[in-house]
């Protein structure tokens, strides 16, 4: 600080170091307040301290060391901020002072910037409907080149076990039936067999009251006799009849069955290999059906065509704003960021003018902060050697506390 420099130079000490006077409990301010707070903790004034105790005094010198410092801190970032300002308002006056030529080809370009934002707004991009990781998934099938093939192959399969389910469910109920049909056959043959038993014994009996008849009535009984034989006789061909063809039919039903339990028995084997080749593929691309995997490699498709039309969107952007930025600096323009990032101000006249305008305000707040940050730096510094000049006597101990905050 100029005032440490100037108090070392009234002291005539410049080269002179005494510890002896530094204050062991004081140490640099843990943090420094911003202006407005240094300004409203209203720093004190000389005629309402006792400049002769030691805290008052201590107090007085750090209160305008911890203003100086703030207003000082203040007053480099508001200078900085003044010439970004001033560097933005002398941009603003060189777009103004080309030539029309020159300012309609900077409208087109930022108008180009403009159409790419607009044609990105408006454009309805698809929800998502498959995760990252399926979307880099189908990506790798893609590369390896076997869809839409896989789809179909794991179609196919579903398909070809579904038939095969379908034929072992007509053989089961074919069995069921030639079972059915075995059965009943059986049973009138069964019939059949007892029917003539019955008629053997019913025919034994009448002929055995025939002869009793004849040899006790001393009745004439061949006329009985003979449509007894005759009956039996026709009633026995057509239960050998019936007998016959049940046999034969159950015959043929037993052979149906059988060979109806052979394709049944090798339609489960072809099942079986079926059913193991589809968890094969529902492993292999982590899916639950065709159905499912035909869903994921649709939207995929539509997931890359909204990340290509995404990407082409940002190389046309970039190429634009590039573009643009390249003939604003071609121009002369130091930021030409701002131009390329809102090109409005480039196509609107009217926007241009308003930031000319905020610019101003901006120009015209930072000056008045500089001024009022100067003007109560100069006068925490007036305060201090106005203290040094009228009390030479703690001129030192002044210096100690001063140095801290250089």
């Amino acid at each position: 600080m100029k005032l440490f420099d100037w108090i070392k130079k009234t002291l005539g000490f410049e080269e002179e170091e005494d510890e002896d006077f530094f204050l062991d409990d004081l140490k640099v301010g843990d943090s420094v307040k911003n202006m407005t707070d240094v300004l409203q903790s209203a720093s004190l004034k000389r005629e309402n301290m006792n400049i002769l105790d030691h805290r008052d005094r201590e107090r007085f010198v750090r209160d305008h060391c911890e203003q100086m410092t703030a207003c000082s801190k203040d007053i480099d970032e508001q200078r900085n901020e003044f010439q970004i300002v001033l560097e933005h308002l002398s941009d603003v006056d060189l777009l103004e002072s080309l030539s029309a030529r020159e300012l309609i080809e900077l409208e087109k370009k930022a108008g180009r910037i403009m159409d790419i934002e607009e044609s990105e707004k408006n454009y309805v991009r698809p929800v998502s409907k498959i995760s990252e990781a399926q979307y880099r998934e189908m990506q790798r099938y893609e590369t390896q080149k076997v869809m839409p093939e896989a789809m179909e192959k794991l179609a196919a399969c579903e398909s070809r076990q579904m038939k095969i389910k379908r034929d072992m469910n007509l053989l089961e109920g074919e069995k069921g039936a030639l079972a059915y049909q075995k059965k009943e056959e059986k049973k009138r043959a069964l019939n059949a067999r007892t029917i003539c038993f019955l008629m053997v014994i019913i025919c034994v009996l009448i002929f055995a009251i025939l002869m009793f008849m004849q040899s006790s009535l001393h009745m004439d009984v061949r006329i009985g006799v003979f449509m007894i034989i005759a009956v039996f006789a026709l009633g026995l061909t057509m239960v050998f009849v019936i007998y016959k063809n049940a046999q034969s039919m159950q015959t043929r039903a037993e052979k149906k069955l059988n060979r109806a339990i052979v394709l049944q028995n090798k339609a489960k084997v072809k099942y079986v290999n079926a059913t193991n080749l589809i968890d094969y593929y529902y492993s292999k691309y982590n899916v639950n059906s065709s159905y499912e995997l035909r869903y994921m490699w649709e939207k995929y498709m539509e997931e890359k065509k909204a990340r290509n039309h995404s990407e082409e969107v940002a190389k046309q952007m970039e190429d634009a704003r590039m573009d643009l930025l390249n003939t604003l600096r071609d121009h002369g323009i130091k930021e030409a960021s701002i131009f390329v990032y809102q090109p409005s101000l480039l196509v609107e006249e009217d926007e241009l003018s308003e930031m000319r305008h905020g610019l101003i305000i901006q120009k015209q707040r930072l000056k008045k902060g500089m001024d009022f940050n100067s003007y109560n730096l100069d006068q925490s510094k007036r305060e201090i050697e106005m203290l040094v000049q009228d009390y030479p006597q703690f001129a030192r101990e002044v210096l100690a506390i001063v140095s801290q905050y250089e």
